[in-house]
């Protein structure tokens, strides 16, 4: 299924979105310029100092030529750090036009809260590395969310070294109605990976909880759990399941989420970073745009589905 409004955003694209661009790699382009001159530079003095054995003179030269890198590697950190909230923050002005999303606001110093992810419950609690960044926050038709892209680490008990527990897009957003109980799905082929996390969820009253789920197929794919007295089927509904469902099977894609009370956490699992740019290669890229389009739209999308099925 095709992100919604494609031809609305190749539009947008080249009369808003592809002028920062063009301006941001321009900038990218001098600060390669630089450091090739940079690296001539050294190369020249190396070849001096062999050649002609200029001794403290060389050395003399070390001195700006670091500084010189150094404001260079800055250069490069400013533009790096100056991509994603220009680009982000267009592209999110773009989406805030559709009918159901509104007030949509990117902010890439804050990271969405490790509490948020240890409450969700959908992985073990304490992991012993977490990292955040793109944080984005807004309203889907009446629910208030906010998502961003989260590095999660464990160690291994079997190898005692750091393994990766989720790296994708995470999600905590709030039922504009009052909701009780709490469940939590997992993709079932993940279900071994997970043993600690699903013994945690088990230690604190959860319980399997598949015998409420009527449609075949969603329990082939997802495994569900539950604390008792929690009505599964109020809160993870019919067309809530097929749409969870198609959205898995469309995207084939690991998706994990949770209902606890009004909080509903949702996480997508993807194996690179959203918009980073590229250094050595240009970033002037309909494609590259488009792709970041389709990860927060679907998210998107997933949220307004719980929205208008509750």
């Amino acid at each position: 299924m095709l992100p919604p409004r494609l031809p609305e955003l190749r539009l947008y694209y080249n009369t808003t979105i592809r002028p920062e661009l063009l301006r941001l790699e321009a900038l990218r382009k001098r600060i390669l310029w630089g450091m090739a001159l940079s690296l001539l530079g050294i190369f020249a003095a190396t070849i001096a100092f062999l050649v002609y054995d200029l001794g403290f003179l060389n050395l003399l030269l070390v001195v700006p030529i670091a500084f010189y890198l150094g404001w260079l590697y800055l250069r490069i950190e400013r533009f790096r750090q100056s991509f994603k909230p220009a680009v982000i923050q267009l592209l999110l002005d773009f989406i805030n036009d559709s009918p159901n999303f509104r007030s949509l606001h990117y902010d890439a110093q804050r990271p969405i809260l490790r509490d948020r992810f240890e409450r969700s419950g959908l992985f073990r609690p304490h992991p012993d590395s977490y990292r955040a960044e793109d944080y984005i926050r807004g309203l889907v038709g009446e629910m208030a969310f906010e998502m961003g892209e989260a590095y999660v680490q464990e160690i291994s008990p079997a190898s005692n070294r750091l393994q990766l527990v989720f790296s994708g897009l995470f999600v905590h957003a709030i039922f504009n109605e009052p909701t009780e109980g709490r469940v939590a799905v997992w993709p079932r082929h993940h279900l071994r990976r997970l043993k600690r996390t699903i013994d945690a969820y088990i230690s604190g009253q959860g319980r399997l909880a598949d015998v409420e789920i009527l449609n075949e197929q969603f329990r082939e794919t997802f495994a569900v759990y539950a604390h008792p007295g929690t009505k599964v089927a109020s809160i993870l509904t019919p067309p809530m399941q097929e749409a969870l469902l198609a959205f898995y099977q469309r995207e084939q894609r690991d998706l994990y989420f949770a209902v606890h009370d009004r909080d509903l956490f949702i996480g997508l699992e993807h194996g690179y970073d959203l918009l980073e740019p590229r250094f050595f290669r240009s970033n002037l890229s309909f494609q590259l745009i488009r792709r970041f389009y389709a990860d927060i739209t679907l998210m998107l999308r997933v949220i307004q589905d719980f929205d208008q099925t509750h």
